[in-house]
């Protein structure tokens, strides 16, 4: 099949979850001796195209962050497009929704589409309405301003997809029963990490990370990996911390993510809290570092509002890291509470601290929670796995 993908987000260094998805899915397919060909938004200083592990990228010039609605982005990956199909044309097109980077490619002739859905729209607004909108970032107060805008353009790119890929069955269960679209047409394949690249991390690479951020040995990590968006609800470790210090005085929470309006505050609730000292923020880091982040931590947390199918999630679990986070539709599918990982409620700090406490105090039980989520990953979640679902579908299209 000659397929082409569309993501805002560049798949090398993607800064998102959309982009890390594109990359390892465009890769995989193009292992499968499938021509895949991807269009991206342009980065400083990155080449017009290049070649990347056998997927052919093209860079379009639309200057600022990926967000929802972007005319620029729209109007030259169109012009992209039409310029690689003249050659020979797509047998399938690949868009990701709630970045809408199809929205650009409109007209007669097309060749079908499949939308893959990491979150909808409605439930990313829900999360983002408890906040003024000087505690949002720039995309996140950009996606409510224009709220009826893409509302109606999701609705629009899921009526024209011949097929939807959702992420997960939470996901799925909205478009069925918030949007009101068909059950049949939604496959559910949820993402897939390379768990080779994180199982690989040792205590020589947990010892050089904690070495390199001057952390000592003997304290205990509580890691925190992603965007600082207000549904992450990464304040929540933040109120949680003074609890745990309470039983464990060497836990230090570690906060690895790209510094916006979000940063600060958690900064400023760490001081009110008196536990500024404890709480470290990190600047986003690059890819090729994140699997020495997760092998230097003792817990990895994430207590979000919303989630599709979390990589990050995945990651620490094939890393070897015991997990709390969030019960919500998605993350709910990838642990089974007690098992491979603690589930606490959304929002419920006495349940965060004490799941993290669980797990820093009890050595033998974290034990247990880390081997059973990496089995979890090894079995279920690779890209072959997740890649080979994925062409059953392209492939009904054709």
């Amino acid at each position: 099949m000659r397929i082409c993908f569309v993501s805002q987000e560049d798949i090398v260094r993607p800064p998102g979850g959309t982009g890390t998805y594109v990359r390892n899915m465009s890769i995989a397919l193009a292992g499968r001796r499938h021509d895949v060909h991807v269009i991206v938004r342009q980065r400083d200083g990155a080449p017009a195209q290049e070649v990347v592990d056998g997927v052919s990228v093209h860079r379009v010039s639309a200057p600022g962050p990926a967000v929802l609605y972007s005319p620029t982005y729209f109007r030259r990956s169109r012009r992209k497009f039409l310029e690689l199909t003249a050659g020979a044309p797509f047998d399938v097109v690949q868009g990701n929704l709630p970045l809408m980077s199809s929205w650009g490619l409109r007209g007669p002739g097309l060749p079908p589409f499949v939308e893959t859905v990491h979150c909808t729209v409605r439930e990313e607004l829900r999360a983002l309405t408890r906040a003024s909108l000087r505690q949002l970032n720039f995309n996140e107060a950009v996606t409510r301003l224009l709220t009826p805008v893409l509302y109606h353009r999701e609705r629009e790119l899921l009526c024209r997809a011949r097929r939807v890929i959702a992420v997960s069955h939470g996901l799925k269960r909205e478009l069925v029963d918030q949007i009101g679209y068909p059950a049949d047409n939604v496959d559910v394949i949820p993402n897939g990490i390379d768990f080779a690249r994180f199982a690989a991390v040792t205590r020589v690479d947990r010892l050089a990370t904690r070495k390199a951020l001057g952390i000592d040995p003997d304290e205990r990590v509580i890691l925190y990996l992603g965007r600082l968006m207000e549904r992450k609800r990464v304040v929540d470790l933040v109120r949680a911390l003074p609890f745990v210090l309470q039983h464990t005085p060497q836990a230090r929470l570690i906060v690895v993510g790209r510094r916006n309006s979000n940063a600060a505050h958690l900064e400023q609730v760490a001081r009110d809290l008196g536990v500024g000292s404890k709480v470290r923020l990190i600047d986003h880091v690059p890819y090729r570092h994140v699997p020495g982040y997760y092998g230097m931590a003792d817990v990895y947390a994430l207590p979000s509002a919303y989630e599709g199918f979390p990589f990050t999630v995945l990651e620490a679990m094939a890393s070897g890291v015991p997990v709390v986070a969030s019960a919500i539709p998605g993350i709910d599918e990838q642990i089974v509470s007690g098992e491979n990982g603690l589930l606490h409620r959304v929002g419920d700090i006495g349940a965060i601290a004490q799941a993290i406490q669980r797990v820093l105090e009890h050595a033998g039980f974290a034990a247990r929670l880390a081997a059973a989520g990496r089995c979890t990953v090894a079995q279920n979640y690779t890209w072959d796995v997740i890649a080979g679902r994925t062409e059953q579908v392209l492939q009904g299209m054709v």
